[in-house]
């Protein structure tokens, strides 16, 4: 097996590692530690201009801590599939080094439906990469990564992998969940839609996300992911209290408010 490359270096975020770790570094210090150890982290995945200071309000509840096992879940924007794929390969290489998968766990998980061994998903696919230099950059102690390509899954693939995930999730694991929320809205409604979106989110609230999704009331691209972690979350003792840190939109940025993109971060705990 060889290692993933960095398909957005240069384009989402900077290939200069230097610069790069400076972008990230001032996300991480204009916002404060509120959540002593989260269990999961919703974050956005835009380009690093647009949705990376939303992004650092998240990591930020993470930097120092010593997790060992980081499993991110995203979205596949370029390559439809109905499984949860994971990549084969040792790891991913940064502009800020490398990053080590873990192999064990994804030989494990690989043996059974719904989890795949698939390089497909995960090599143009920005969800999860542009995660990867946050988390290199929040935290100090060594770590390994289960990236997981969320197809269009059923509600039994939900269950059966949501049940195998949290067999995984101790005190040195970290979920974190991949998603940005309205498209190519003006900012008005973007802002009525993501306030659905994540009034259901924060009040563990999944029925009602189907249904407002459905009905076009909410919107995210990544659903599934949202609703594999919430699955995720509910399965661990005791219950789950979610925290908005931080909404924006891309027009904070582009100057745009016509057709804007919705970011939150939310830290689970």
């Amino acid at each position: 097996m060889t290692n993933l490359r960095s398909n957005f270096a240069g384009t989402f975020y900077p290939a200069n590692p230097h610069q790069l770790a400076g972008q990230i570094r001032q996300y991480l210090d204009q916002t404060q530690k509120t959540i002593a150890h989260p269990k999961a982290l919703l974050v956005p995945h835009a380009g690093i201009v647009y949705s990376g200071a939303t992004a650092g309000f998240a990591y930020k509840q993470i930097e120092d801590l010593p997790y060992e096992r980081i499993i991110i879940l995203a979205p596949s924007h370029q390559l439809y599939h109905r499984a949860l794929a994971i990549p084969i390969a040792k790891g991913v290489d940064t502009p800020l080094g490398h990053i080590r998968f873990d192999a064990d766990t994804i030989t494990s998980l690989t043996q059974s439906k719904p989890f795949i061994l698939d390089n497909s998903p995960h090599l143009q696919e920005h969800a999860i990469e542009v995660q990867y230099p946050f988390i290199q950059m929040a935290l100090n102690a060594p770590f390994q990564v289960l990236p997981i390509s969320v197809g269009d899954i059923n509600g039994t693939d939900i269950k059966l992998g949501s049940q195998q995930l949290a067999h995984l999730m101790d005190d040195k694991t970290l979920l974190i969940i991949s998603s940005d929320l309205s498209h190519y809205h003006n900012k008005n409604t973007a802002q009525v839609l993501d306030n659905t979106t994540l009034t259901h989110i924060l009040h563990n609230d999944i029925d009602g996300l189907i249904g407002s999704y459905q009905r076009k009331a909410a919107e995210c691209c990544g659903l599934h992911p949202i609703l594999l972690g919430m699955a995720i979350l509910n399965s661990l003792p005791p219950p789950y209290s979610a925290t908005l840190l931080h909404y924006d939109t891309s027009a904070s940025t582009s100057f745009d408010d016509q057709h804007v993109v919705g970011y939150a971060s939310i830290a689970f705990s």
